[in-house]
């Protein structure tokens, strides 16, 4: 994952927050952990908990520098957008748990999916695809589903079943396009 103060290093921390039905998830990486002041080592070791406050808590009068308060406010978790077509607010969503309309999923997109990913492991629909649906699209599935079978035996080192599986996934491929 990202880190989500920077957006361009790998998050070497992840930090998720789960109270009631609302669920914060901070992603940092090393050097934007090391840019906070409060993130001294013996703090870090001896007293996490004022760490995740300071995180998820912290308002302007607690942060010791400048930059420390740029990056708190470019977290868009700590943001409090509202969706273009309906109004509604981060704080609503948080709180219902709720969208307000389809528009809110595309809204809050980059909010949303690590939130959903960390929840339910995937974000793709897993369930049952209806009968009118296209032959095309039915093999689509098929075949994702192939090459995540194939991924984990291969590292299971299976290869006899990974050989298998890669020669269905070519036969279901030669087929969408006949």
């Amino acid at each position: 994952m990202i880190c989500d103060f920077c957006k361009k290093n790998e998050a070497a921390i992840h930090l998720i927050r789960v109270q009631n039905d609302n669920v914060e998830k901070v992603n940092i990486c090393a050097e934007c952990a090391g840019d906070f002041s409060f993130f001294s080592e013996d703090d870090f070791y001896k007293d996490l908990t004022k760490i995740l406050y300071k995180i998820f808590r912290a308002d302007e009068g607690q942060l010791n520098s400048r930059r420390e308060l740029k990056i708190l406010n470019n977290l868009e978790i700590r943001k409090n957008r509202s969706c273009s077509f309906c109004g509604t607010d981060l704080k609503n969503i948080k709180k219902l748990g709720k969208m307000g309309c389809p528009n809110c999923y595309i809204e809050f997109k980059n909010i949303l999916l690590p939130i959903i990913k960390a929840i339910h492991k995937n974000i793709e629909h897993r369930g049952k695809i209806p009968e009118n649906t296209s032959r095309q699209i039915k093999l689509e599935k098929s075949i994702r589903d192939l090459r995540n079978r194939l991924k984990r035996e291969i590292f299971v080192e299976n290869f006899e079943e990974a050989a298998r599986i890669r020669d269905e996934i070519r036969q279901l491929e030669k087929n969408i396009y006949e």
